[in-house]
């Protein structure tokens, strides 16, 4: 389609559909005219074009029939919009959340003689009052206690039994009236459950007040025990209310975000730090039709997740500094009621809680992976373990040389994907540069051919069949390319042993190790696809054809 004209220059958000208005896609801008004009545009100029380095756009608006702008009035209504109707109609080109745990709610019971507090992942249409969703059990059963210590509303899974000749242990403990026993009438308690509600609703500078004035009433009327209590009630409150809001302190409380990516599989992962301790983490899974980046993800995480939620702390660090970082910050802020500052941390302890983020990130999607039905992800862990690599190696190529004698040398490359041979990718190369039998000289030019093609994606793992040699002159060919993968190695056989660079001796697996069985997969690839070239040529030079 062509560029839509009168384009508002105003913030909001836009909606690219399909030629039957299903919506395929759905951003926010600052600007309408500007940001939607930039999808239409072919240019090289990444700051114009968002085609440049995100080929899926190109595909994406070749389906594009129809441009819906919809104008609000500032950037945070933009991105709340956003919000709600990626959530509405689940775009085929957006960033999609897989997570099929519900989060955790307080639900306080209300149709009961004494109502009760409970931790539950679904509500229901059951009269109930919910209150969240909480990222975690630990912070939402922490709140439950919180209330049932200071206000005496019981956190129970069964409605609460009446005439018991005792009180419960935890009122006897804590120093509340027994529902349990008759020590505290209906109407008395439903003004605590009251209480409770607007805790939980965030009006807490209402109660504040509220204890206060009873505190003095009871002073000045010498309850000393009442007025004693209530004050143990003021400083209970006013500690849950600091410790949200102080940063800086000895003992933060904060989030640390990190992430795990391979295809259109990832995961997020949220470390929750509370004063100064881990306490627990959650991860998230998402996914996309299109590759994505660690930024755009953790931008989708808190826009999706981090909006509903109502135990945000103060800060949360992430690993890299995301669009639209301080609109968020702001518009989080808001909702929860205090100050929330996404930071990306440089040193301290911030960072180590960020790697082990990233960690388990890492772990859970590979874990996610192994259950994936049509791929080889098992022998891609193995594959990691035993070379230590940081992530997963999802585009593996491999090179290998055909040269019997002097007569048509030629080299080739393979590449597997998730595990899988992909031969749209297999590339054949007629040595142009090189006379006589030298192979080592022609890897180093079918390498450098290679990496000289920008057009193509680089691997994560680049095998080469050979040793040290065949290494030295891959890496010189990667050199004169100017272009690298994230790793190189170099495959023996006969014992199979695999060479690292910058390490004299190879390393070795253990017979049977799926790794090193994924890597003799890949070099017999490469090595029939390099050898049938070679015969192809041989057969059209003996027949008189070029």
């Amino acid at each position: 389609m062509e560029k839509p004209k009168n384009l508002p220059r105003d913030p909001g958000v836009y909606l690219f559909k399909d030629e039957h208005e299903k919506v395929l896609y759905v951003g926010k801008a600052k600007n309408l005219k500007s940001r939607v004009g930039s999808y239409f545009s072919k240019g090289d100029d990444p700051s114009t074009s968002l085609r440049v380095n995100r080929p899926w756009i190109a595909v994406m608006m070749g389906v594009i029939q129809e441009v819906e702008t919809i104008v609000v009035n500032n950037e945070i209504e933009a991105l709340i919009l956003e919000a709600t109707l990626i959530n509405e109609h689940q775009p085929k080109f957006n960033i999609k959340l897989m997570d099929d745990k519900a989060y955790p709610f307080i639900k306080l019971t209300t149709k009961e003689r004494f109502p009760r507090l409970q931790v539950v992942r679904q509500r229901t249409k059951d009269g109930a009052q919910y209150f969240g969703p909480y990222l975690s059990s630990w912070s939402a059963n922490l709140a439950c206690q919180f209330l049932r210590r200071v206000y005496g509303v019981h956190l129970a899974s069964k409605p609460l039994p009446t005439g018991q000749d005792r009180p419960c242990l935890n009122c006897q403990l804590e120093g509340n009236s027994c529902p349990m026993a008759d020590q505290i009438s209906p109407e008395a308690y439903a003004k605590q459950v009251n209480t409770t509600v607007e805790f939980l609703e965030g009006k807490r500078k209402n109660i504040i007040r509220d204890i206060e004035q009873r505190m003095q009433q009871a002073a000045e009327n010498e309850s000393f025990e009442l007025a004693g209590k209530l004050r143990d009630q003021l400083k209970a409150v006013w500690h849950v209310t600091s410790s949200q809001k102080v940063v800086g302190s000895t003992q933060e409380s904060f989030d640390a975000i990190g992430t795990a990516i391979t295809g259109n599989r990832s995961v997020v992962t949220v470390v929750h730090v509370r004063n100064g301790e881990f306490i627990g983490q959650k991860n998230i899974p998402f996914s996309s039709l299109q590759p994505i980046t660690q930024a755009e993800l953790i931008r989708q995480c808190l826009i999706e997740i981090y909006r509903y939620l109502v135990d945000i702390p103060p800060l949360v660090a992430l690993p890299v500094t995301i669009e639209d970082q301080g609109l968020i910050s702001t518009w989080l802020s808001q909702q929860q009621g205090y100050r929330i500052e996404l930071r990306v941390p440089e040193r301290g302890e911030k960072v180590d809680f960020i790697a082990l983020a990233n960690k388990n990130a890492q772990s859970k999607l590979e874990s996610m992976l192994l259950k994936t039905e049509g791929t080889d992800f098992s022998s891609l862990i193995g594959l990691k373990e035993l070379l230590c690599l940081a992530e997963l190696p999802e585009r593996i190529e491999a090179v290998d040389i055909s040269n019997l004698g002097t007569s048509e040398p030629v080299g080739a490359t393979v590449c597997f994907i998730n595990g899988q041979p992909d031969k749209n990718e297999y590339r054949r190369y007629k040595i142009k540069t090189v006379e006589g039998q030298n192979d080592f000289a022609m890897i180093q030019e079918v390498v450098t051919r290679r990496f000289s093609d920008t057009s193509r994606p680089l691997p994560d793992l680049f095998v080469v069949d050979g040793g040290p040699e065949q290494l030295r002159y891959t890496f010189e060919g990667i050199r004169l390319a100017g272009r690298s993968p994230k790793m190189v190695i170099a495959l023996a056989k006969k014992p199979d042993r695999i060479y690292l660079p910058g390490r004299k001796k190879p390393i070795t697996a253990p017979r049977g190790s799926k790794g090193l069985l994924m890597l003799g997969r890949i070099r017999d690839e490469v090595h029939r696809y390099v050898i049938g070239f070679h015969r192809q040529r041989q057969r059209k030079k003996s027949l008189g054809k070029p």
